[in-house]
């Protein structure tokens, strides 16, 4: 009888029960498409954000000066305690949380005089795009106090291209292993009337390095007065043999993911157990402890304008994405109240009919509520599949990857189809079902 009931609802008001599966459409392909990129949107958010600069910083544990000139802290006197060895970098990618180590450029930067010009620039040298192995056999931690080797070799790339993809650059970059080509500030190029293919002789405490203008670089920052050369050019001409600062790029969770007993606590006030929690979240104090552990002569800080700034913009479009998604179950509950009530009217009769010949509140209730029931789940699997699609757009458009399909957003999407159906219907046929069939039977 039931099923009666619902072949007939369905046959003879087609175009209201089509535009209440599309209210119930609409909100959960929604849903389906938040929730499939839910799983990586923190991720995919995290690594856009890495384009705007690395965010640890690591530095000798030295007790020299440091002076700054031209946005870059160096020592002026530069001893053996006071650099950090480059080859020991590798080691970033050793660490627990070694794949969420986007890149590193090691810098030596010190103070050298344009003969000719007389001037004095800031010179610093780096890896502009490297190629490093990690070998086969490589100890890699596999948790807190853990390790296991490395089944095979790796091979990977790091410089300023992979952690500062905003420099702009005119011209050519230069390559690491040449010593005769620089890099110029945009800033500086200007005020020493310096051009793409131009010379320039540096020197320092009697070392002379005679370069060619390669490339301009701009970026709105301290990097406009600087000269960019090959790591080894200027260790070869500042006499170190080694860098003074390393920055990193790593994707990072903001302190608000961390479980609610740990969250707010250092970690010396932690348990065993807190403790390894911690340590295995990919928050950036627990990387730069893992840094820290693996150089244990530099120290490892976060640069806490662009972590903090990272956490923030994470959480507040998580909380927008939520706040959308239920806006528009909303928007779709309502469409389907809008349809339902049109349905129910229609149907006065129908139901004073049912309640003359005995039928319960309850009874006629569950018809409706039934009725509300298909709806909301041929219009959540539609959704659905509809969701699936539009996932893939906001993740080809917004974040230039794919998504793959995620089946557990399929019994969430239908639950909170049904639901919202369910909640669209419940007050029209509560208002139906309470009137007196004589009302009803007479249209009243």
């Amino acid at each position: 009888m039931l099923l009666r009931i619902l072949k007939e609802t369905f046959l003879r008001r087609k175009r209201r029960a089509f535009l209440a599966v599309m209210s119930v459409l609409l909100g959960s392909s929604l849903v389906a498409a938040l929730f499939s990129i839910s799983a990586d949107i923190t991720e995919r958010m995290s690594q856009e954000m890495r384009s705007y600069g690395a965010n640890i910083l690591v530095t000798p544990k030295s007790g020299s000066i440091q002076v700054d000139i031209g946005g870059v802290s160096f020592s002026p006197a530069v001893g053996r305690d006071d650099l950090l060895d480059e080859g020991e970098l590798p080691k970033l990618k050793t660490i627990f949380w070694r794949n969420n180590i986007v890149g590193f450029a090691p810098y030596l930067s010190g103070l050298a005089t344009v003969e000719g010009k007389d001037a004095q620039v800031v010179l610093t040298g780096t890896w502009f795009d490297k190629e490093l192995t990690l070998p086969r056999g490589t100890k890699l931690s596999s948790g807190l106090g853990k390790q296991e080797a490395a089944d095979e070799g790796q091979t990977f790339r790091t410089g300023v291209k992979a952690i500062s993809p905003w420099w702009k650059v005119q011209g050519q970059w230069v390559k690491d292993d040449d010593a005769t080509s620089a890099i110029v500030g945009a800033a500086l190029a200007e005020g020493l009337d310096l051009k793409l293919g131009d010379s320039l002789t540096l020197s320092h405490k009697g070392n002379t390095l005679p370069l060619k203008v390669a490339g301009i670089v701009s970026t709105g920052g301290y990097e406009d007065n600087q000269v960019f050369v090959a790591l080894p050019a200027a260790q070869t001409l500042l006499g170190a043999g080694g860098v003074n600062r390393v920055l990193v790029s790593a994707l990072t969770l903001p302190k608000e993911k961390l479980a609610a007993d740990i969250r707010n606590k250092k970690p010396e006030e932690m348990t065993p157990a807190e403790y390894e929690k911690w340590y295995c979240s990919p928050v950036i104090d627990a990387i730069v402890k893992q840094v820290e552990e693996v150089f244990p002569n530099a120290e490892a800080r976060a640069v806490r304008q662009i972590s903090e700034a990272e956490g923030a913009f994470v959480t507040k479009m998580q909380l927008l994405v939520l706040l959308v998604t239920v806006v528009a179950l909303l928007a779709s509950a309502l469409g389907v109240m809008t349809t339902m009530t049109t349905m129910v009217l229609e149907r006065r009769g129908e139901i004073g009919l049912m309640k003359a010949i005995g039928a319960e509140n309850s009874q006629i209730a569950f018809i409706f509520l039934v009725e509300a029931g298909v709806i909301g789940l041929l219009g959540g699997g539609a959704g659905y599949v509809a969701g699936l699609g539009l996932a893939r757009l906001i993740s080809q458009g917004v974040f230039n990857t794919t998504v793959s399909p995620s089946i557990e957003a399929l019994p969430v999407t239908l639950l909170l189809a049904l639901g919202v159906a369910l909640l669209g219907s419940a007050l029209p046929v509560r208002k139906a079902v309470r009137e007196a069939p004589v009302l009803l039977l007479r249209g009243g």
